[in-house]
């Protein structure tokens, strides 16, 4: 007698449209190089992955894509960060309607569990290994509800294919891939160490690059927070990775700079550009947030041993501290005019549900409601001790104009480039 096939099940995964972009989703670069999109949230590909294989799967991303909301499904799942949030419980409202069972996953959701569960059936806190599969058996059976989460986070030696194949990567310029989660810093502003923990998680070498080996295209960004994070195994990665002729960029902190072999074997390997999160150029701002690993006095040289490995720097930048005051602004287009760095990530200091910042104005009243679709880490989005929200804001902004004033950018990349 032969057993019985599985039912099949329709399964739609969904990453809602961000209504107001900002500088670092590349959308303007992506399009002067024929693509959509810059990159696509790994989330989706991961979770698709992890999917048991009686379920046909459907891959949103509502930025370049209509979502399908009459289509016959028979569950969704939606990921989403705080500036997409208000869009992703409009999405679950209008499946769960039709009587579509909704999960919804992601850092803002992780963190407010119970705001998500009056829009959705279910909600994944943290990380999917361990936990989607037990969502999808629930769903089967008819159970499917509360808060799902892993009681330990996942071991992370090894990691599915993300399914890739269910997305038009041609219009894509990079591909997402993770070698680690966690951080072992503490920062005040970050989320990074509350959803994935202080200790560092590495993927086996082997699984790592025979996902990258699979992937359709050559151009990766690996979303660690901290590549380089463990200097040994960043060592041991660098040499396969030559072999595999892919160019990537990635995040480190500045104490990359400390090995200058290491720098010249990721030079090798195909690294265009580095990440560092300088955060500011005051002390005082870097005590203020917990960023102790960071020394100002270090931050030149370093720069000088990054790009004199052919590796252009990325300067990750706040302004908004306590200690911040006007002439912040001066000091940071002094210091990335002074160090060539043509590409400067500046933010707002935004809280973020589920940060130690969050909790402090919180605690101090500086809290004012803002507009989660604003909470993109360009807008103002509390009370800030030496501005008036709408002071920052244009001060922001004139710092961007001068920051990527035509002149100042071509002086900077001949520089570089020379």
């Amino acid at each position: 007698m032969t057993a019985r096939a599985a039912k099949r099940y329709r399964l739609l995964l969904i990453a809602p449209r961000l209504t107001y972009p900002h500088l670092w989703n590349l959308r303007e670069v992506s399009e002067l190089m024929g693509k959509r999109l810059f990159s696509y949230p790994l989330a989706l590909p991961l979770v698709a992955a992890l999917t048991p294989a009686n379920y046909d799967i459907r891959i949103v991303h509502e930025d370049i894509e209509t979502i399908p909301f009459d289509a016959p499904v028979d569950l969704v799942g939606i990921t989403s960060m705080v500036p997409t949030i208000g869009r992703a419980y409009e999405i679950a409202d209008a499946f769960r309607a039709r009587g579509v069972p909704v999960v919804m996953g992601g850092t803002h959701v992780t963190f407010n569990t119970g705001e998500a569960l009056k829009h959705a059936s279910a909600v994944v806190a943290g990380e999917a290994e361990g936990v989607w599969p037990r969502c999808c058996a629930d769903f089967e059976a008819g159970t499917l509800a509360g808060v799902y989460r892993a009681a330990e986070p996942p071991v992370f030696k090894t990691s599915p294919m993300p399914r890739w194949d269910l997305i038009d990567t041609s219009g894509l310029l990079v591909l997402g891939v993770q070698a680690s989660r966690g951080c072992p810093y503490r920062c005040e502003f970050c989320l990074v160490s509350k959803m994935f923990g202080n200790r560092m998680r590495y993927r086996d070498l082997d699984d790592l690059l025979e996902e990258i080996r699979r992937l359709p295209k050559a151009q990766l960004f690996f979303v660690d927070d901290n590549l380089t994070a463990d200097k040994e195994y960043a060592r041991a990665l660098m040499p396969r990775l030559e072999q595999l002729r892919v160019s990537w960029s990635c995040q480190a902190s500045i104490d990359v700079a400390d090995d200058e072999q290491l720098l010249a074997a990721m030079a090798r390997a195909g690294c265009m550009s580095i990440v560092i999160g300088f955060e500011s150029v005051d002390p005082a701002a870097l005590t203020e947030t917990r960023k102790f690993h960071n020394r100002i006095q270090r931050y030149e040289e370093a720069i000088r041993r990054v790009h004199a490995a052919g590796i252009h720097v990325i300067g990750a930048l706040i302004v908004g501290f306590d200690a911040d005051t006007p002439e912040t602004f001066d000091h940071i287009f002094e210091f990335t005019t002074r160090n060539n760095i043509s590409q400067v990530m500046l933010s707002t200091l935004t809280v973020l549900p589920g940060t130690d910042l969050t909790e402090r104005m919180r605690a101090d009243g500086r809290l004012v409601g803002a507009d989660t679709r604003l909470i993109n880490g360009v807008y103002p989005c509390m009370r800030y001790q030496n501005f008036s929200q709408e002071d920052l804001y244009h001060r922001y902004f004139g710092l961007l104009g001068r920051l990527y004033d035509y002149g100042v950018v071509e002086k900077k990349v001949r520089e570089v480039l020379g």
